[in-house]
């Protein structure tokens, strides 16, 4: 086996910074970079070059992995961007993670994943040397980042392997990303974490931690969501409300919790979303 590109590509696709170009589906459309053989997509796609710092990885020394990670990191913003996109797919690509929501995203999802049984060993001491580089930089924003991918990860292995040390140690990760988050009002990272905690011990039965994080979601999300989504965008509206009837099913005060935060969500659209849900199971008798 070889490497699909040297290291000096690699260095080369890193200093491009995509983060900051314009990007359209899979491809980055600019005149002024020539695509690199045998690089993903030339080096020119959302979240470069989480993908081919994956497919590196084995090849690389601890001092190369140490080069790479100072590179990528300095093109890391300190405050959060408009989007999260390029950055949280970097570092999905680099777990070696080419689809999003991993093991929550479907039965049929699951069931692949549980056959490659994905071995995290290179991309976890890489992205060690990456934390490494935001601790030192004070970059609040990438740790979150960080965070929130390693959570999703552990997420995964827990429902995957039934291990409970991963679900804490997802648990943890989830939390310390919310604590970073607040130091750089990260405003979306404090509800939606709690929302994918939440998502991860209910694929995993544990019902209690469930009901507790998606309130925590919810709670969160009626002083943050519209500091992040203020046209009232329902990405994480349709979400919250699906928390919202697992609460209302699962827990007996579920509807005095719907009550009491009905008329603090600041989107309209999100409220509509809330109010159409309590609807539907008062009529259940609920």
């Amino acid at each position: 086996m070889v490497p699909h590109i040297t290291y000096k590509e690699l260095l080369t696709i890193v200093s491009w910074n995509i983060f900051n170009r314009t990007v359209y589906k899979n491809c980055c459309y600019t005149d002024d970079l020539k695509p690199i053989k045998n690089a993903i997509y030339g080096g020119l796609y959302i979240g470069s070059p989480g993908k081919d710092i994956f497919l590196m990885l084995p090849y690389l020394s601890d001092e190369q992995m140490k080069e790479v990670a100072s590179l990528l990191s300095s093109y890391f913003p300190h405050n959060p961007p408009i989007t999260n996109v390029q950055y949280s797919a970097c570092i999905r690509f680099i777990y070696g993670e080419w689809d999003k929501q991993g093991v929550l995203k479907s039965k049929k999802k699951l069931g692949s994943i549980k056959k490659i049984q994905s071995d995290y060993f290179f991309s976890r001491k890489f992205l060690k040397f990456l934390y490494d580089e935001f601790e030192k930089s004070n970059c609040y924003y990438g740790l979150v980042i960080l965070c929130e991918m390693d959570a999703h990860r552990l997420g995964d292995e827990a429902v995957i392997s039934k291990d409970v040390y991963k679900l804490n140690e997802m648990e943890k990760k989830y939390l310390k990303g919310i604590e970073f988050a607040k130091y750089c009002n990260s405003f979306k990272h404090m509800f939606s974490l709690y929302y994918w905690c939440a998502r991860y011990f209910k694929e995993c039965r544990y019902k209690e931690k469930s009901i507790e994080y998606f309130k925590l979601a919810i709670i969160e999300s009626a002083k943050y969501y519209h500091k992040y989504f203020p046209n009232g965008d329902d990405y994480y509206s349709y979400r919250l409300s699906q928390g919202l009837e697992y609460i209302i099913k699962k827990d007996k005060k579920g509807l005095d919790f719907y009550n009491s935060y009905k008329n603090k969500i600041s989107t309209s659209k999100y409220r509509t979303v809330f109010i159409k849900k309590a609807k539907q199971y008062k009529r259940r008798g609920r």
